[in-house]
């Protein structure tokens, strides 16, 4: 198979342990799959072939000698352009850190992927400082969505979703402090989840950005690859006081075993304020009745906010992305800066 779409990241790592295929093999299959569809979909704006199988070589020569090389053996892994993978340029999608050095090390999310075995491919596309819900900026071409290059692959983790549902790679990085994981998920058919904060950690001094709202976590078509990779990276880390432990040292993916409907669920269509596309109403009406057909409760509740409650988590969260690029007021640097983030950070 040229792609990833059809396997799960837990079926590759199990062929990689036992010796039906190698490390090597799927960084292969990754990196052809990069090739053959990233100037469609501009998923990825760095890869390094030469590093990753350079990596997945490793990784075999461990499994050859009898290790353990943990979960994820051999897995092909994107990591999101604002956070460091050793070796590559930590751009944030913007031109104010095109140039600067490779990272030297790893953050805390891809250290612990790696540890399980995974092999980093490339960075994938993101906006600005992660500013919005659509992958683009001033540096790399826009993300494209892989149903339809039409269309958003949405954000702020838009390269890492629409590199997964292209079939590049089975696994990726991605950060969610807004539905910078949940939006590029809905937009490209994957099962997204925000881990709460605090479960998997960030590194100072990119420990505390977007005033805490923020935080990392992986990201698959499956929820039961979501699962197993955050058994892998959960836990706490010295540098990130918010940092928590595995809850009261349960699995993610032991928790998807043998799960039943819940009694009840809210649903709410609106929230109380919003509209909805009449395709899209339509389609929640019909999940709904199949959970209720399931034998679950559905309580409705219209109303949730009595407006949209989006400007009060953007005053806070333009704040810290006003912080960051104020420096840069006045300078040649400001223009080379995108638009919308300086028209934002100026509301606030």
């Amino acid at each position: 198979m040229a792609d990833f779409r059809g396997v799960t990241a837990a079926e590759v790592a199990a062929l990689v342990r036992s010796g039906a295929t190698s490390a090597r093999e799927q960084t292969e299959r990754a990196l052809a799959a990069i090739e053959a569809t990233n100037h469609v979909v501009h998923a990825f704006v760095a890869v390094d072939p030469e590093r990753a199988l350079a990596e997945a070589d490793a990784v075999d020569r461990r499994i050859a000698a009898g290790d353990d090389v943990g979960p994820l053996a051999g897995v092909p892994i994107g990591v999101k352009d604002l956070e460091d993978a050793a070796g590559y340029v930590t751009t944030r999608g913007s031109a104010l850190h095109r140039h600067d050095p490779p990272a030297t090390g790893d953050s805390v999310l891809v250290e612990r992927l790696r540890a399980a075995g995974c092999v980093v491919v490339g960075k994938t596309n993101t906006p600005e400082f992660g500013w919005q819900a659509d992958t683009s900026n001033m540096i790399f071409p826009a993300t494209c969505n892989p149903w339809n290059p039409a269309r958003s692959a949405g954000g702020s983790s838009g390269g890492s979703g629409a590199a997964i549902a292209a079939g590049m790679v089975p696994l990726c990085t991605g950060s969610d402090g807004g539905g910078s994981i949940r939006i590029p998920s809905s937009a490209n058919g994957l099962s997204g989840l925000k881990p709460s904060r605090g479960r998997v950690p960030t590194r100072a001094p990119e420990a505390s950005t977007w005033l805490h709202y923020s935080g990392p976590g992986p990201m698959a078509r499956r929820i039961s690859d979501v699962a197993l990779a955050l058994d892998c990276t959960v836990g706490p880390d010295p540098t990130d006081l918010n940092s928590l432990p595995m809850p009261r040292g349960e699995s993610w993916a032991a928790a998807l075993e043998g799960v039943t409907p819940p009694k009840s669920v809210l649903w709410s269509p609106t929230m109380g304020y919003g509209r909805n596309d009449a395709e899209v109403a339509a389609i929640l009406a019909a999940a709904v009745e199949r959970i209720a057909a399931a034998g679950v409760e559905v309580i409705e509740v219209p109303t949730v906010w009595d407006h949209d409650p989006v400007l009060h988590w953007a005053a806070l969260a333009y704040v810290a992305l006003r912080h960051r690029i104020k420096p840069y007021r006045g300078t040649p640097a400001w223009d080379t800066i995108t638009p919308g983030l300086r028209t934002v950070t100026d509301l606030v």
